[in-house]
């Protein structure tokens, strides 16, 4: 939960002021528009809104409250920016300034599972690590360690930095017969900023019958999807070569900086955030994605990918062999191997057209549906023209379609009520975002909302803003906008702030869960009951096939009456 006095002092800060300290705004509705001042704006894309208490560019996509403004404008810490508005506005802080504190105490913790690995107790651990090539230099430079196999070993060591701190930094969990250590028995990996300073752990199992990875969850030092495990070794080298040579797990980086590929860096799960994406544009142009070929091909990874591009870099893929990972492929071929398969290494869209080509039978009518079906939730994610061109030129010589059916096919049927100068080609998906966030999502419609529905850079806001709804809040932009880290709370800004002309708001409402929510959810049970019911008849089970195909033809129908309601 936020803090009370955030949330005052932001209620209390005129925003259009303290932007107008530093730009030229003028009204425009119940807005005020002026030149964004944080890229080249020849025509005013920055929006800043009182009512809501946001701001957000259109331009370049920067956005948030009026303490996010002031962090960027003047460089300035979050507590930095929080203290000059308090005083500002006159509102007292209380328990501001303890970062260093918690930086301090994960240093401490650092230090205390790198003691543990070298103590009696880590023999294990010990084993696992040099069974995996990963020696005791290692040990040492990328901060690993162990979490004794105690109920409370962490606890009792380091009470004295206080059980408030280690339960802030996500170490210790509170019970019903106390608080109790939340790594024990695992390999830990420390994750650092790219200053090198620790700012969280994750741990490896070492028994089975438990999740292999631990986290630590969002702390005041570390946001998931925010930090790239290794950058802090990785930057000079990355700046240098050119590149960044990006994978999934903690040991598949280890391992490529021992292979001789000092610029890889670890997303620690495949769902690349914009965060992750900015952070590495500070560094390079450049990006080689190297994920096992499962991870490389699946929706998360493709819609990371079009973050990264999106992001201004270059993408390309390397393929790894069948059952390899960057680990194994590092351990077992060496340097040389790695470089054969980096060599080899496909733009972007080529490697998205090859991996439709290999997943599908695209001689097949399904298997084109299916195709398509896929490169149509990707579609709107593309801002990039050329990229656009590339992508539908190749998918029509794949499917052997005309290309600009394909073109109509991946652009779908777009709501008709949007002002043709503002909101042409706005994605359904940003639609609902945006009638979220004002409250005009009806309730039925509230019920039946997944979060995994949603794009990966979107999920924080909607399950927070689920989370206050079902405790009966009626949330508002401005107080969830407190409640997220910086990238979500740019996001949130800018849908919040859609600049929409509306015939008719309640069909407008009604278009976009058509187009985001029911027809694509009917078009995902549509592909899975094709692919059932050709199972069914290859093994003649003519009993499900007559129950699939019913099920088939309803949905078809469901499907018609949607299309025909939204033409």
């Amino acid at each position: 939960m936020g803090r009370p006095e955030v949330d005052e002092v932001k209620s209390r800060v005129d925003i259009v002021e303290l932007i107008g300290r530093y730009v030229t705004l003028k009204p425009g509705g119940k807005n005020h528009k002026g030149r964004c001042p944080f890229h080249p704006d020849d025509t005013p894309s920055l929006v800043v809104s009182r009512e809501k208490g946001l701001w957000h560019c259109f331009g370049c996509g920067a956005g948030g409250d009026a303490i996010g403004f002031l962090m960027r404008i003047e460089r300035l810490s979050f507590p930095e920016a929080l203290a000059r508005l308090a005083q500002e506005v006159g509102v007292e802080l209380k328990g501001g300034g303890a970062k260093g504190e918690l930086y301090r105490a994960c240093q401490a913790v650092a230090q205390f599972f790198s003691r543990q690995l070298r103590g009696p107790g880590g023999a294990r651990a010990r084993h696992y690590l040099l069974s995996r090539g990963i020696g005791e230099r290692e040990w040492e430079s990328w901060g690993l360690g162990y979490a004794p196999d105690a109920w409370d070993g962490l606890l009792r060591a380091l009470g004295h930095l206080g059980v408030e701190t280690l339960s802030a930094l996500g170490l210790v969990i509170k019970g019903e017969r106390g608080y109790y250590d939340r790594f024990r028995g695992r390999v830990m990996f420390t994750l650092r900023d790219d200053q090198g300073r620790p700012v969280a752990f994750a741990g490896r199992a070492l028994g089975e019958g438990q999740p292999k990875y631990l986290n630590v969850p969002n702390t005041p030092l570390f946001t998931k999807g925010t930090l790239l495990f290794g950058l802090d070794l990785a930057k000079e080298e990355i700046r240098r070569r050119g590149r960044a040579i990006l994978v999934e797990g903690y040991t598949d980086v280890i391992s490529m900086h021992a292979a001789g590929f000092p610029e890889t860096v670890g997303s620690m799960g495949t769902a690349l955030t914009e965060g992750q994406a900015r952070l590495l544009s500070r560094y390079t142009d450049r990006v080689v994605i190297a994920y096992d070929r499962d991870a490389a091909g699946s929706a998360a990874s493709l819609r990371g990918m079009v973050v990264l591009r999106e992001a201004g870099l270059r993408v390309e893929v390397a393929q790894l062999p069948q059952g390899e990972d960057p680990d194994s492929l590092a351990r077992t071929q060496g340097q040389e191997g790695v470089l054969e398969v980096l060599e080899a290494a496909k733009p972007f869209h080529r490697f998205f057209l090859d991996s439709l080509a290999e997943r599908y039978e695209l001689k097949s009518l399904n298997g084109k549906e299916a195709a398509l079906a896929e490169a149509r939730e990707l579609w709107p994610r593309i801002r990039s023209l050329p990229l656009r061109h590339e992508l539908a030129q190749g998918l029509a010589e794949l499917l052997a379609l005309p290309e600009e059916e394909v073109r109509a096919s991946l652009r779908g049927t777009r709501c008709p009520l949007h002002d043709e100068k503002t909101d042409d080609r706005i994605a359904a998906e940003d639609l609902v975002m945006h009638f979220l966030l004002s409250g005009k999502l009806p309730e039925q419609a509230l019920a039946q909302l997944e979060v995994d529905e949603f794009r990966a850079e979107y999920r924080p806001i909607v399950e927070r803003w689920l989370d206050l709804w079902r405790a009966g809040s009626a949330p508002d932009a401005q107080t969830l906008a407190g409640q997220l880290d910086e990238d979500s709370q740019a996001h949130l800004a800018r849908l919040s702030l859609l600049d929409l002309k509306l015939a008719d708001e309640g069909r407008a409402v009604d278009d976009a869960l058509t187009r985001f929510l029911y027809l694509p959810r009917i078009e995902r049970r549509l592909a899975r009951l094709r692919e059932e019911m050709a199972r069914a008849e290859q093994l003649g089970d003519t009993a499900a096939l007559r129950r699939l195909e019913a099920e088939y033809q309803e949905l078809a129908r469901k499907r018609l009456t949607l299309l025909r309601r939204r033409s």
